[in-house]
């Protein structure tokens, strides 16, 4: 009997939250642009997996489908998660007259 009383004094009690708690999203994206051309659009990344390389490329084929776009390269910008105020970079897109931005690389 006193290891069964050692057992219960031993017993931890847990609280557990269901993880799948409802939010209540009224828009989940940015407006989306009709069309690019005659946009300006502002490359943001991570400084990750050759971002110069892969930002080029993918600048490359919309200005070969938008000769008008205008893109403000990766390096306008502050780059790396360390280094990008998120809760300002919203308002530094603005500033550069971005109508999009391309966030992001491959890592």
């Amino acid at each position: 009997m006193e290891r069964t009383m050692a057992r219960e004094s031993s017993r931890a009690a847990l609280e557990v939250f269901d993880p799948c708690g409802a939010l209540d999203t009224t828009q989940t994206h940015a407006p989306r642009l009709d069309t690019l051309a005659g946009k300006t659009v502002c490359e943001i990344s991570n400084a990750s997996w050759e971002d110069k390389r892969t930002f080029g490329r993918v600048r490359e084929l919309l200005q070969k489908r938008f000769p008008d776009l205008k893109v403000i390269p990766l390096t306008e910008f502050p780059s790396g998660s360390r280094y990008i105020d998120v809760d300002n970079i919203g308002e530094l897109v603005k500033a550069k007259g971005c109508h999009a931005a391309i966030v992001g690389n491959a890592g």
